[in-house]
């Protein structure tokens, strides 16, 4: 591969880091390696704070435009409402580029702060034909500390903490599959490039990219280090190399007598460029997701060898972005199974992208001996497995070895060093998923069923995890994994099923909830159930400091594109108001936009008094007799209990129920429903099964 000219002395001094430049602390461990002798170390630098990333300022935005019937989505009309919302917002708006799903990339004059983003948000969304507009996040490569050590690769080992890749070798090395590394890009390692083929490089922004020739067909990658910019801290890094390094983890040349080995030797990677100096944007990440799967990107040539697995370890905070999802969407449609770093803040990964984007193989990171990596690793129901990652703390030996350069800035010699992170877990599983697809074609449904299924049966779940903290379904077996997929074994059951989230907290008409407090990025969950009839239904949030915003959605929890109610406005006072509700549970949730404290939220509709919370209990009696006992709750002074449509008798409403007994024989259903006299103001119906004599709902 070629080798590209870097900045130089005349590198800019801009800060770019944003709200997802979290978790790129690294250590290089030995940065050479001969035999058992190591040569020399980097020094370690401190981690980016996830909150005082969450506070810096962005100058891209994705708008995401509706597609409905009708819509005016012509460039015309999208000008003209960029033009209005910049006038409104008071800064100057640039286009940049249209991506695959219809969406715009668009540039102010200037970076905004949490404040300026919003307020430009509010703008661009009285287009009625904008859906969503947010940061084009600028996404970063997942590592964390380690120290040097010890130069085996443990984590392909059977019974130390490895994924048995041994084993597997015995089956397959992953002959004829190509997996993409969208990552920094590649170095010619002399232990790798026998296994690299042709790349893209789709970073555009010449601050980011370092090489100053915007897109092209070269991936190779020129260095990442920067003087202290790209962090809060203002402590200067080396190039990571990070891309080389995750490459080796996939495809180092194997059995060659020098270096490592790679869990797929025998499969090509294929470096895409999309992580430079201080990281790289959604936009641009989620056009290579379309590239390498096979998918066509304006202005880029086709790929000719589209990946059967991506690897992405890079992200940071924040919803899963509607064009990251359409990417990956698109890529799993085409038959590409994306793995990806679940991130390393030791938090919830439903906060962190992609990896909480939906399609995705998430991948959490474990040490020696199958231990959760409780020291850096993210967790959740939102993770599907685990992989070596290294325990991220001395000794080195403990950590993940694979190929490095020896440069501190531009490309020097080979080398290798032990990294641990999510990032060293994630091409575990994608060379894994190489070695599957090898020997038996599976779609990415498929493939991230054995890879979950076979996981818990291997090793069930990785000590320190738990219900509680669920770190994926157990460590990846290679062995396992490759023999189910060939059909040589039957796939095990699937692991027990997590515990449902906990239910939202119940409002009571009427009744303020005072002292709230929600994190930036952070929700708390609410519901109310509204009664037929019911009218004038109020959500009032209001008071505290923070700026949050209240999302209400009848039925379902509102999410950030779907909801029937998002003032989105400045600070904590906003209302949804309903004058004609449907009935059934209203669902609320308060997002913090940043940290919030002491909201109160009042939630208010008027009582109609209708007959309501129906319910039916089937007895049955002697001779084909059948009683049902019915008691629901409020109702006027006389009601009428219909049955099957029809008036099957009026009573006094004293003890909010009454019976029916009636004879039946054979099977059907009857129904029920209780309203206020001589009217339509009614409960809900509900059904009884003559035959199993269970009630249930219609």
């Amino acid at each position: 591969m070629s080798s590209k000219n870097h900045a130089g002395s005349n590198r800019p001094r801009h800060m770019k880091w944003t709200a997802l430049a979290i978790a790129t602390a690294i250590v290089v461990a030995p940065a050479a390696y001969s035999g058992a002798k190591l040569e020399s170390f980097k020094r370690p630098v401190a981690a980016t704070s996830a909150k005082a990333a969450s506070q810096v300022q962005t100058d891209r935005f994705i708008v995401t435009y509706r597609n409905a019937p009708g819509a005016r989505t012509s460039a015309a009309s999208r000008n003209q409402g960029l033009a209005t919302a910049a006038r409104d917002a008071g800064v100057g708006i640039r286009p940049m580029r249209t991506l695959n799903n219809g969406a715009a990339v668009i540039r102010t004059d200037r970076k905004l702060d949490r404040a300026a983003s919003k307020a430009l948000a509010i703008a661009l969304m009285k287009d009625p034909n904008v859906l969503n507009v947010e940061p084009d996040r600028l996404l970063t490569r997942q590592f964390v500390p380690n120290d040097p050590g010890y130069a085996q690769q443990w984590h392909y080992q059977a019974g130390t903490g490895g994924i048995d890749a041994e084993a597997a070798w015995d089956t397959t090395t992953g002959e004829g599959v190509v997996v993409a590394v969208l990552d920094t890009g590649s170095t010619p390692h002399a232990d790798l490039l026998a296994n690299l083929i042709p790349g893209y490089d789709f970073i555009d922004d010449p601050e980011v990219s370092v090489d100053g020739d915007g897109r092209d067909a070269d991936a190779n990658d020129p260095g990442d280090w920067h003087d202290g910019e790209c962090n809060i801290f203002g402590i200067p890094e080396d190039s990571s190399w990070h891309g080389t390094h995750v490459a080796g983890t996939i495809a180092a040349v194997t059995d060659n007598g020098v270096g490592v080995a790679g869990v797929a030797h025998g499969a090509k990677v294929q470096p895409v460029r999309v992580l430079g100096k201080c990281g790289g944007y959604t936009s641009d990440i989620a056009d290579a997701i379309v590239w390498a799967s096979g998918g066509s990107v304006a202005g880029v040539p086709d790929n000719t060898t589209p990946a059967e697995v991506i690897n992405l370890s890079l992200g940071g905070g924040g919803s899963c972005s509607a064009v990251m999802q359409d990417a990956i969407d698109g890529a799993v449609s085409r038959g590409t199974t994306v793995v990806v770093a679940a991130g390393n803040s030791s938090s919830d990964v439903s906060g962190f992208t992609p990896a909480n984007c939906d399609n995705v193989v998430s991948v959490a990171a474990t040490g020696p001996a199958y231990a959760f990596a409780v020291d850096y690793s993210n967790f959740g129901e939102g993770i599907d497995v685990a992989a070596p990652g290294g325990s991220g703390v001395a000794p080195a030996e403990d950590n993940v070895l694979s190929t490095l350069n020896l440069g501190a800035q531009g490309q020097e010699g080979d080398g290798y060093a032990w990294y641990a992170g999510t990032s060293m877990a994630a091409p575990h599983v994608a060379g894994t998923v190489a070695l599957m697809q090898s020997v038996a074609p599976k779609t990415p449904a498929e493939v991230e069923e054995i890879l979950v299924n076979t996981a818990y049966a291997a090793t069930g779940f990785p000590d320190g995890c738990s219900f509680s903290k669920p770190c994926g379904s157990g460590v990846i077996d290679a062995r396992y994994a490759v023999a189910v997929a060939s059909g040589a074994e039957p796939l095990p059951e699937a692991p027990p099923e997590p515990p449902p989230p906990p239910p939202a907290t119940e409002l009571e008409n009427g009744v303020t909830v005072t002292d709230i407090e929600v994190e930036a990025d952070g929700t708390v969950r609410y519901q109310l159930s509204v009664p037929n009839g019911a009218s004038n239904l109020l959500f009032a949030m209001y008071g505290g400091e923070g700026d949050a915003d209240i999302y209400v959605r009848h039925g379902a929890e509102p999410t950030d594109t779907a909801y029937d109610c998002r003032p989105f406005s400045f600070g904590n006072d906003e209302t949804c108001f309903f004058p004609t509700p449907e009935s059934g549970i209203w669902y609320v949730t308060i997002k913090g936009y940043t940290d919030s404290s002491g909201i109160s939220l009042y939630p208010s509709f008027v009582d109609p008094g209708w007959p309501r919370a129906l319910e039916a209990e089937a007895t049955q009696l002697n001779n084909h007799r059948t009683r049902v006992e019915l008691a629901w709750a409020e109702g006027a002074r006389l009601v009428d209990i219909y049955r099957n449509g029809a008036i099957l008798k009026t009573v006094r409403n004293r003890n909010h129920s009454t019976t029916d007994t009636f004879r039946i024989v054979g099977s059907g259903t009857m129904s029920y429903k209780v309203c206020n006299n001589g009217t339509l103001e009614c409960s809900d119906e509900v059904s009884i099964d003559y035959a199993s004599q269970k009630r249930r709902s219609r």
